[in-house]
């Protein structure tokens, strides 16, 4: 087996449930592996701003599939930026906004490269959540009318989540059932949903790597617990589920670690190198 990328999803796998992860060990091993010219990659639903921070001393020795894979960053350059249609973004907004009722919305917002947007009307405390994801955030006037024009911004997603009262899985259907064409979502945990093109998804993002640096599907390996990790679970025959990963993720993999609060994505990665 020879292993020339690892890409990890970071909420619930790579991070603890406080998150934050063992830098030290992490360094280490990231020496390690970068020694043996292995690619390494954190692979997530959240803006690329927020990645940098989360690995500031390691930022020079990584790669960066954000959004999802809408945005993909290698040498702090990008290599893939998938935005959506404007028209897309109106319908999208207008199903959130008067498809459901204002209630069962708990928090939507627009994602950009530039930044993520909330209404200027949403509460200090779900400011202060949502910056704990999108750390280039901004509050806008009328988030339900805002236009990538408006915004002068490219955007590459839209996240909506609904309150914990909402059954979410009829939610959820009603919601990708209403979707323009050439959209998708993918849930990324916390009842959450990401809208973005129908053709991002975490191994898009890789494959984009991979063309790059010439790896195969056999050369990488993937960590992952939500189903937005499965499309790059899916891409190779070392694709992990760590402990607490969702059901349905840890049936798609032949692999399993400990959990995020265990390091078990350090764990396998230790024993890789």
């Amino acid at each position: 087996m020879t292993i020339k990328l690892v890409a990890f999803d970071m909420d619930g796998t790579f991070l603890n449930d406080q998150n934050t992860y063992n830098h030290q060990r992490f360094g280490e091993i990231l020496k390690e592996l970068r020694a043996k010219g292995t690619r390494v990659v954190a692979a997530s639903g959240s803006q690329y701003q927020r990645l940098l921070d989360q690995f500031d001393e390691f930022k020079t020795e990584m790669d960066f599939v954000s959004q999802n894979g809408a945005a993909v960053y290698s040498n702090g350059q990008p290599l893939l930026i998938q935005a959506m249609p404007e028209e897309a973004v109106t319908a999208t907004l207008n199903i959130i906004n008067h498809q459901f009722d204002s209630t069962d919305i708990a928090e939507h917002l627009v994602v950009g490269v530039k930044s993520a947007y909330v209404d200027q009307t949403i509460s200090q405390a779900a400011y202060d959540l949502t910056y704990h994801y999108y750390n280039h955030l901004q509050r806008v006037d009328d988030l339900p009318t805002v236009t990538p024009q408006k915004l002068q911004d490219q955007v590459t997603s839209i996240g909506v989540t609904f309150a914990n009262h909402v059954d979410f899985k009829k939610a959820l259907a009603g919601l990708r059932q209403s979707l323009p064409n050439g959209l998708s979502s993918q849930t990324s945990g916390y009842n959450t949903e990401l809208i973005s093109e129908n053709s991002v998804n975490k191994a898009a993002g890789l494959h984009e790597l991979q063309d790059k640096f010439n790896i195969a599907d056999d050369e990488i390996m993937t960590f992952g617990d939500n189903e937005n990790d499965l499309s790059m679970l899916e891409l190779t025959p070392y694709g992990y589920a760590v402990a607490n990963a969702t059901d349905k993720i840890k049936g798609a993999v032949n692999h399993y670690t400990e959990s995020n609060n265990d390091e078990g994505v350090l764990n396998v990665l230790s024993r890789l190198i």
